[in-house]
């Protein structure tokens, strides 16, 4: 990939979302294999991210979505339709694109939308003795081997925490609305993000059209993990049988058929 992660192909254009503390390396080599294929590929640095861990005090979960929409408007002048991808909160960010903008179509992996209560509440009084947290294990990836290869902080503020959790009750509300095609892949043993928030977004989204997968070896960054063929093949079918140009569909009203979930 260019140095600003942007690469310029087909017509079908794809943005993918880091999560939050992460960096674009939890995409690179998806996105290498999607330029492969001829797609148009994005890959935004969110704000905060990729310096230094206290340059998150300096934004907003807006912030980060602003950044979002303006690599979104990038990709929409170049190509004829646009799939948003989004790991963790880069899928939280995804699904509040798709909420705002008209994509064709969803891929959220490890997308985190609930958090349990007294984390939210505790984070807004322990924000005001400690600056930090850190992380204890690192990454949250059973392939250990692409520990080093992730370009994340060890340690964030609990500032930007809260900011995250504003995100995700911010996303909630409007999921509902959300109607594109949606494909949602969560490994059931991610201790970043509880496996439940797959099955809250699969309930609770407007979508008819709506796939999930569940993943049995992987922790949390699935793009990179011990799964990670399974997740780029199942993204480039999910992306090449929703793409009307790929299909050369004419432009209609999708049909609806009934749920189905993929195991």
């Amino acid at each position: 990939m260019p140095s600003n992660n942007f690469h310029k192909k087909g017509p079908v254009g794809c943005l993918l979302i880091h999560g939050f503390t992460g960096s674009p390396s939890e995409w690179l080599d998806l996105g290498e294999v999607l330029v492969e294929q001829n797609f148009t590929v994005s890959i935004p640095t969110l704000p905060g991210h990729a310096t230094h861990s206290a340059d998150l005090f300096n934004y907003t979960w807006r912030d980060w979505f602003n950044c979002v929409k303006e690599a979104y408007e990038e990709l929409n002048k170049v190509c004829d339709e646009v799939f948003v991808c989004g790991l963790s909160t880069g899928g939280t960010l995804a699904l509040n694109l798709a909420a705002h903008r008209s994509v064709q179509g969803i891929v959220a992996l490890s997308t985190a939308i609930k958090f349990p209560t007294w984390q939210t509440t505790a984070i807004k009084f322990l924000k005001r003795v400690k600056k930090y947290r850190y992380k204890r294990n690192g990454e949250d990836v059973r392939d250990t081997s692409v520990k080093s290869k992730l370009a994340s902080y060890q340690k964030y503020p609990l500032y930007a925490a809260e900011q995250f959790f504003q995100l995700l009750d911010h996303v909630r509300g409007d999921l509902p609305e959300i109607t594109q095609p949606i494909l949602i892949m969560h490994a059931k043993n991610d201790h970043s993000v509880a496996f439940s928030n797959s099955t809250i977004i699969f309930d609770e989204i407007g979508s008819t059209e709506k796939w999930k997968i569940d993943l049995e070896e992987s922790y949390h960054i699935i793009t990179v993990d011990v799964e990670k063929e399974r997740v780029r093949q199942e993204m480039l079918n999910f992306i090449k049988t929703q793409s009307r140009i790929l299909q050369r569909k004419p432009a209609k009203k999708a049909t609806k058929p009934a749920k189905r979930k993929i195991s």
